[in-house]
């Protein structure tokens, strides 16, 4: 008797278990919109990414922040970066700031589900004092860097600041100790080995959240901002400019890693109860010569260049797959659907959320809760933005004399560029891993998918004209991003009542906006030069 109700109780903990899916969450660093192959351009192929777009859903109005510190804020908090004080700039290594700790985050949240919770790469959300770092977060262990970026293979974290100083330091850790070890190693390359020993090293009877912040394609530090194996770089000849041919090369090991990352949850039989989220934090920026064609601006502004982001779900939970969603989407979303995913009940969470639970969304293919996204208010800028249905409201010019207001980066399309192959996604590591899951095989099929991903403009030119111009009108600009997703034509004159009912949304929410969080450098107490010319936690 005592057997049978020792093996009765054996089955019950497995079929609880089976309900919390294993959870591998991918955030590319700067990645483009049209650096993706299955957003339509043919320039750089993407084959494993576009598996499993194809696979899975695809995330058509998926928005994020405008910068990587804000993004990460906003993915691991589900709030608003202006209801944390982190809607400004990016933190720098020598500031003295970090995410909130009385803001419970993702991991913290997985963790009350049982979950292991592994973090690999970029954190960017402070280390000054350690409590701000990924283990004091969370996550049981961490392979990365602390700060915004580093170099690819000397992992030198060097910040130039608008002061004059230089500060330049290692930044790679295992937890809290320095990965001198890893020193030389390319940094892709690193996270995908660290991600698959993992995953291999993961005990089966515990449900796997493993964080993946890739370094790629961020820029690197003055002087070397682009690096990539050169055997990579030479499979883009054909691409004239050499820092975009790096670029490319930079993409290609970063869809391996996807591939790889993939095949090593299929070999251990974890991808049967996993679900996979591919990510970009924000838009490209200039700097990498990245492309967010063909829409309006760039990193650090909250045009769609900037905010409106490649995103992708792949599940065998998925009950409506191989599809693209045109559903409003946010990156304060994550952590209610995943909580909700994973099993956890909505209604235990503690806080005040911005985010919604979108998985009936994306599994079932129901309208999103989320009508509304609030893309940022920062009152030190005077910037904000907000779309609202099909309408899209922005205050304010990004850059200096508005830089970041134009049209920028490579169509990918055209006759010097190689014609999409769709043998080479059907031939990926990533395709014959999803195989047992897959409702269609049909290269029509997926041509008509990827047709569905592409955003269609009404210009000819690369670089088209625009009757919003704020930086000299210093007036707002109204579009329907729906009709005019490229924001070329502004309506604020045409449609007063819409543009006074947005203005009235940012009012009201700008009530519970938090000042931001500016903190003084701390120059000579970051110095890595203290620290055996590692960045590390200053004030402990």
């Amino acid at each position: 008797m005592l057997l049978l109700i020792w093996y009765l109780g054996c089955i019950l903990v497995t079929a609880v278990q089976a309900l919390s899916p294993h959870i591998i969450l991918i955030v590319a660093d700067d990645l483009g919109w049209n650096d993706v192959s299955f957003h339509g351009s043919d320039q750089i192929p993407t084959p494993n990414i576009d598996a499993l777009a194809y696979n899975g859903v695809i995330l058509n109005n998926y928005y994020s922040q405008s910068t990587s510190t804000s993004s990460r804020a906003a993915l691991l908090t589900g709030r608003y970066p202006f209801h944390l004080g982190m809607q400004g700039e990016s933190i720098m290594a020598a500031e003295p700031r970090g995410l909130p700790l009385q803001d419970k985050i993702l991991p913290e949240f997985l963790k009350d589900l049982h979950y292991v919770t592994k973090a690999v790469g970029k954190w960017h959300l402070g280390f000054y004092k350690k409590e701000f770092t990924p283990t004091y977060r969370g996550f049981d262990s961490h392979l990365g860097y602390w700060g915004g970026y580093i170099s690819y293979y000397d992992h030198i974290l060097q910040n130039v600041y608008p002061e004059g100083q230089i500060l330049s330091g290692y930044d790679f850790r295992r937890n809290m100790d320095t990965a001198w070890e890893l020193d030389g190693q390319y940094a892709t390359d690193v996270f995908t080995d660290e991600c698959v020993n993992i995953i291999r090293n993961h005990n089966s009877s515990s449900s796997l959240f493993l964080y993946v912040g890739h370094l790629a394609v961020h820029a690197g530090n003055v002087g070397k901002p682009l690096e990539a194996p050169q055997e990579s770089i030479d499979n883009f000849r054909y691409i004239p400019d050499p820092n975009r041919r790096t670029l490319a090369a930079m993409v290609s090991k970063l869809d391996e890693s996807v591939g790889q990352i993939i095949h090593a949850l299929a070999d251990t039989d974890m991808l049967n109860n996993s679900i996979i989220i591919f990510i970009s934090d924000n838009g490209a920026p200039s700097e990498n010569w990245g492309s967010n064609y063909p829409f309006r601006g760039i990193k650090q502004s909250l045009w769609e260049g900037g905010v409106r982001c490649i995103g992708l779900v792949w599940s065998p939970m998925i009950n409506s797959s191989q599809r693209a969603s045109n559903e409003l989407m946010h990156v304060t979303d994550w952590l209610p659907t995943l909580f909700s995913a994973a099993g956890g009940n909505l209604s235990e969470l503690a806080g005040n959320f911005d985010g919604v639970d979108q998985w009936n969304s994306i599994s079932y293919n129901e309208a999103s809760p989320r009508k509304q996204v609030l893309l940022n208010i920062d009152e030190v800028m005077k910037t904000a933005a907000i779309r609202d249905g099909d309408w899209k409201l922005v205050i304010g010019s990004f850059g200096t004399n508005g830089s970041l207001d134009r049209y920028y980066g490579e169509s990918g399309r055209g006759l010097r560029n190689p014609v999409y192959n769709i043998s080479s996604v059907t031939n990926s590591t990533t395709w014959t891993s999803t195989a047992p899951y897959r409702r269609t095989d049909s290269d029509t099929e997926l041509n008509k998918l990827r047709e569905s991903a592409t955003v269609k403009c009404s210009f000819d030119s690369q670089y088209p004209e625009t009757d919003c111009n704020p930086s000299i009108t210093k007036e707002p600009c109204l579009f329907n991003i729906v009709s005019d997703p490229c924001e070329m034509h502004n309506l604020a004159n045409i449609h007063e009542a819409v543009l006074r009912q947005l203005y009235h949304m940012l009012i009201i929410q700008k009530q519970s906006l938090v000042p931001q969080l500016i903190k003084q450098l701390d120059f000579n107490g970051a110095n890595p030069a203290k620290f055996n010319y590692t960045w590390s936690p200053w004030e402990d």
